[in-house]
Parts: C-alpha cells; structure tokens; sequence
C-alpha cells in the first residue's frame, strides 16, 4: 500500500494563523492525502478549501485534554457533524477509562448512538505520560467497550511510539485499528511501526514522507 493510504495530516495547532492554515489546504490540493484533522473552528474554512478535492475532513472534540462531561461531549459531536465532518475523534481521559468504567460505559453508549445517526467517531487517548500497566489496562478496556478506532497520543519518540504500537495492538486486538500520532515521522519509521501492529499514523508534517511510497504490511 502506499502511504498515503495510512496517515492522516493532523493541523491542530491553536496558533496556527488563517493565512498559514489556508496555504496548507490549498498546497493539499496537489498532493494525494486520504484526510485531514482540523480544529473544530477551522473545521468550516476546510471544507470549503477543499470542496473540490476528495480529501475527508475530521476534527477533534474535547480536545486536548478530555475531560468534559459526556453532554459536552455529545453536544460538539452533534454540532461538528452539522459542519459538515466526515469523521470525528473524541479525546476520553485515561481516568475515566482506568477509574470510571460505568461513566465509560455510558460514554459508550452515547457514542454508539450519535455514530449510528452521523458518522464515524475514533476515540483518542494521550497515551505519553501512562505507565506500562495503565496501557494494557485502557487497551482491554477499548476492546471490551467495542471501540473499532484508537488513537494515540499527540506525538512521541518514536521508540515510545513502536512500545506502544506492540501493547495495545496485542491487548487491543485485531478488532481496534490503531493509529500511532508522530510529530515528523519519515517513511522507514512508518514500516517499522506498522510490522510493531499499527495500522495507520496521525502526522503534523508530510515534509520527511514520499505520500507514493509503498509500505509492506504482514
């Protein structure tokens, strides 16, 4: 497969400007990236940059930390799928997941229902600052609460990033498709990462991948 197929361009820095964000998405137009990640406020302008492309557009809820309640959470879906996304990826704190499992289950719940009516929602979880243990605990927590799409932190080492990738895709399980996040991965990373049990990469620069190269996956 090439890569192109496998990452998502994550633009979700706050200070990013209107006149920086607009040369990103018009330079987009040239290049064969499958889908973007956006702020919510940036969400709109997006898919008006690239109306004529067919780049996917998601965007971020509760983000970064996670930490609203679940009507917070279920209020941004609703208005963030009213924009127009084409998918959505909601932040869920470690707490609830480790702490909180009937909050989670009606998390769950709530989801299930509001991507039943709208779309796809990914779940992402700031994995950088867990210990070993917390991770396999959360990964068996995604799996038991059928969450198909985990995503993973805001950037890492890449040495954290392949640890990571080995434990929660065995304690996950094939059924969750994971998605490692990296600041400025190059194309051997993303191969290494994928034979570690990845299955797709959130980056915040295309500038060290060649978007046609092909990746092996086993």
């Amino acid at each position: 497969m090439d890569v192109s197929e496998v990452v998502s361009l994550r633009l979700v820095n706050p200070a990013m400007t209107d006149w920086d964000f607009k040369d990103q998405l018009l330079a987009l137009q040239t290049q064969p990236v499958k889908e973007i990640v956006v702020l919510p406020n940036h969400l709109e302008r997006a898919k008006q940059l690239l109306a004529r492309t067919t780049i996917k557009i998601g965007t971020v809820i509760d983000y970064p930390l996670g930490n609203g309640t679940i009507a917070k959470k279920a209020f941004e879906v609703g208005k963030a799928f009213q924009s127009g996304a084409d998918f959505l990826e909601i932040t869920v704190s470690p707490t609830m997941l480790i702490q909180q499992s009937e909050q989670a289950q009606v998390l769950q719940q709530t989801l299930h229902s509001l991507a039943m009516a709208w779309g796809e929602i990914r779940i992402r979880v700031d994995s950088r600052h867990l210990k070993e243990l917390q991770k396999i605990e959360i990964a068996e927590t995604i799996k038991k609460l059928g969450w198909n799409h985990l995503v993973l932190g805001e950037g890492d080492s890449f040495e954290n990033a392949k640890h990571d990738a080995t434990i929660f895709a065995y304690d996950a399980g094939k059924a969750v498709k994971l998605q490692i996040n990296l600041i400025k991965p190059d194309t051997k990373q993303l191969q290494e990462l994928l034979l570690s049990g990845a299955d797709c990469f959130g980056v915040f620069t295309l500038e060290n991948l060649d978007l046609t190269a092909k990746l092996r996956v086993v």
